[in-house]
């Protein structure tokens, strides 16, 4: 690339030029460059060349290397990209001020003489620069030049330090976050042994997540009650096991998950995020189970937080990873329980009437006679009861007056409803069903609701009376059977 002099320069070299000419003889500093004096250093560049221009941007070439030869500098493929731009930066402003000879651009650094000799039997044109550079500003300049050679070492070896120290202390957690920092920057490209340094800080985080344990509650199964809340906290105890036994670990974060009823009625789990406190514990408000049957409380250990340094990690460091991904993965724990419901000992009535597609009562009792079974099987007291269809079309609470006066003494609840089937087509031969139903259950004392749903069910049989028998039975034995065994406090 072809080096331009701007106006100013051009004015001095033809000075020069001039000079030459007439005054040949080379100045003292071009044949020794002077010493530090105590407030200055000195640096000088000469080169010659066919043209001034050319000689003058070559000598600048030399004077610039000269002044990053005294600082120091190294340039190597582990060197970050921070300091390769910003020694970029620093080796612009040094040409700049020695092209324009302005003293504005870098802090005590400044152009003092510039010189040209031409030879008139080869017709080269030497070029001599001399500056002067602050030696307090020189030594400022040197000292950050060379942290910003050092950042990229230090920021693998710093966290890695602080992470042993942590280690050494028993705080776990502090020096797994602090080994992963040290992985996140081991992972560059521009660092040398990289793979070597990632491992290392993956092993030792490997080794403190292997500590960790938990323990919730006393670790036997608990009994709950559908609709009753728990009177204590379920406490989940954060520990690391080492060589003196167990140590509470405070400041874990803990994805604390339980069993919940979803809207569609299966069971799913809800999670929330809870962090140990000074004493390694942490404290789950269990609500009122709104299901029956089994349960659990998960405890897992979470480093998402520390795990996100790692996300542009290049492929190469896939497995180590990997396996540290794996240990926190095998930090949880789990706790079993069992809701049950005292509704199989409440005496119920049922009164649910079934309609055809016009939606006129009949008499098949298919639905009732489904969701009985199914009550029956699970210990349930239940009667079926003969009330006028017609009292399904009016106010609730006549319906439920009508069914107190009439179910046997010592009867407490009421479920009622209607079924109907929505449609009925045949399709290859055989016959399908679609049936729907809204059941409610009350309290015949209170009038109270304890339950109400909204249900459908379909089914495929070879004959028509077949498919809607058996669409309502099924609804009232599989559909609100079990939703109701699920759910009925």
């Amino acid at each position: 690339m072809k080096k331009t002099l701007p106006a100013l320069s051009r004015l001095l070299l033809m000075t020069m030029l001039v000079s030459c000419a007439t005054a040949p003889k080379l100045p003292q500093w071009a044949l020794s460059p002077p010493s530090p004096d105590g407030t200055y250093t000195y640096f000088t560049g000469s080169a010659s060349a066919g043209d001034p221009a050319t000689a003058i941007g070559d000598a600048t070439d030399r004077l610039i290397a000269g002044i990053m030869q005294y600082i120091g500098v190294d340039v190597r493929v582990s060197t970050s990209a921070t300091a390769r731009a910003s020694l970029d930066s620093y080796s612009a402003d040094l040409r700049q001020t020695v092209e324009t000879e302005s003293n504005t651009r870098l802090t005590g650094f400044q152009v003092s003489q510039k010189h040209l000799a031409k030879e008139s039997k080869t017709g080269l044109t030497t070029a001599y620069i001399l500056a002067r550079y602050e030696t307090r500003e020189l030594e400022k300049e040197k000292a950050r030049i060379a942290a910003l050679f050092k950042e990229r070492v230090d920021a693998v070896a710093k966290p890695e330090a602080e992470g042993d120290a942590f280690a050494a202390e028993g705080r776990a957690l502090d020096a797994v976050k602090k080994y992963i920092e040290a992985m996140a920057a081991a992972s560059g490209a521009e660092v040398e042994n990289a793979s070597i340094k990632l491992e290392r800080n993956a092993n030792k985080a490997r080794a403190q997540v292997a500590g960790i344990g938990f323990l919730i509650g006393d670790g036997k199964s608990l009994q709950g009650f559908l609709g009753k809340a728990y009177t204590e906290p379920i406490v989940v105890r954060v520990f690391r096991e080492g060589a003196q036994g167990r140590k509470p670990l405070p400041g874990a974060t803990l994805m604390i998950g339980y069993s919940r009823k979803m809207p569609s009625g299966q069971l799913g789990t809800k999670t929330a995020s809870f962090i140990s406190d000074t004493s390694g514990y942490a404290y789950l408000d269990l609500p009122a189970p709104d299901f029956v049957g089994r349960g659990k409380i998960l405890v897992q250990l979470d480093l998402s937080a520390s795990m996100e340094l790692l996300d542009k990690v290049g492929p190469g460091f896939k497995p180590q990873m990997a396996a540290l991904e794996d240990e926190i993965r095998t930090k949880y724990a789990e706790l079993p329980y069992i809701v049950t419901s005292g509704a199989s000992e409440i005496p119920m009535v049922l009164f649910i009437v079934d309609r055809d597609e016009k939606g006129e009562p009949t008499n098949l009792g298919a639905t009732q006679s489904g969701l009985a079974e199914t009550l029956v099987r699970e210990g349930f007291s239940v009667r079926g009861l003969s009330l006028d269809p017609a009292l399904l079309a009016g106010p609730p609470d006549r319906l439920v007056a009508q069914a107190r006066a009439a179910a046997p003494e010592g009867t407490l609840r009421l479920a009622y409803g209607s079924a109907g089937i929505d449609w009925l087509r045949k399709e290859s031969g055989m016959f399908l069903a679609s049936a729907s139903a809204s059941i409610t259950i009350v309290d015949l004392r209170s009038g109270a609701t304890l339950y109400s749903a909204d249900k459908s069910r379909q089914v495929l049989a070879s004959d028509e009376a077949g498919a809607r028998r058996s669409a309502l039975r099924d609804l009232g034995a599989q559909s609100f059977g079990n939703d109701i065994l699920a759910s009925l406090p």
